[in-house]
């Protein structure tokens, strides 16, 4: 404890007391310590770097534990890890890119009365998620737009902004694009936002079945923004996920054969 006066602009500390009146941290809390909580250069740098490496932020924590002999030599919490990583993704969408991009989305509803952008912005202004259908999508939606199907597996090169398109298909079985978006994470608020947008731009005429992967965030959006749509998984993750989890069983021919039919040849549950 220290005491302190000030007289004439002077600062004294006339007392102070080293003896602590509480129990000092244990050397594993440090890093919940607003003191010890810390993301340094050198730290931020490999974060990064495992960051455009497709490595999530609990790996990319994990790793720098392991380097420094466990998670309380850090200096911060995996929460610190992912604010540092969503501050420096925000810093990244430059003012005059958002700018540009604004005035061209003006420009083609000034071309095209009916179409439709939305922005969403965070608390310093600054836009983090957008998207964009034009008057052809709103009429392809309107005669097929019973199905969609939602990915969000590209991402662009400059901002690593996730890319999600909403496409269906037309009575020639030909793809067609319903709408596009730009997402700054994959959270369940930005693919609620995403889905309310969508819905808002096709006069709220929900779809009634959409197809996606398996993920959760994915699915619980889906429930909130479409909860009288029929969700289903897309056969091409299946598929991409069967290789991960059952290769070894696929590299039998009858087992391949059958799996293939279950996944693509059943056409009731009963037949499944």
């Amino acid at each position: 404890m220290i005491s302190f006066s000030v007289k004439d602009g002077i600062w004294t500390i006339p007392h102070i007391n080293s003896d602590h009146n509480h129990e000092l941290a244990k050397p594993e809390e440090r890093q919940f310590l607003r003191s010890g909580q810390k993301v340094t250069d050198a730290c931020g740098q490999v974060f990064t770097s495992m960051k455009d490496a497709r490595r999530g932020e609990t790996k990319a924590f994990f790793y720098i534990a392991n380097e420094v002999g466990g998670p309380e030599n850090v200096g911060c919490t995996k929460k610190d890890v992912y604010n540092y990583l969503q501050r420096k993704k925000n810093e990244m969408v430059e003012a005059g890119d958002a700018q540009n991009l604004l005035n061209h989305f003006k420009r083609k509803q000034g071309e095209d009365p009916n179409f439709f952008y939305s922005m969403q912005l965070d608390q310093y202004s600054r836009m983090i998620n957008f998207f964009w259908r034009d008057s052809r999508a709103k009429s392809d939606y309107d005669c097929f737009g019973d199905v969609i199907c939602f990915d969000t597996t590209f991402r662009t090169n400059k901002y690593d902004l996730i890319c999600a398109p909403i496409v269906g298909v037309n009575h020639h079985w030909r793809n067609v694009v319903f709408g596009c978006a730009f997402l700054l994470d994959e959270t369940m608020e930005s693919f609620v936002w995403l889905f309310e947008s969508f819905l808002e731009s096709m006069g709220n005429k929900a779809p009634k079945s959409i197809f996606t992967d398996e993920d959760k965030a994915m699915a619980k959006a889906v429930k909130i923004v479409f909860p009288g749509a029929s969700h289903r998984l897309c056969t091409w993750h299946i598929g991409k996920n069967a290789g991960k989890k059952i290769g070894s069983y696929l590299g039998n021919p009858e087992f391949k054969k059958q799996f293939n039919h279950c996944l693509h040849g059943c056409s009731s549950e009963i037949e499944f």
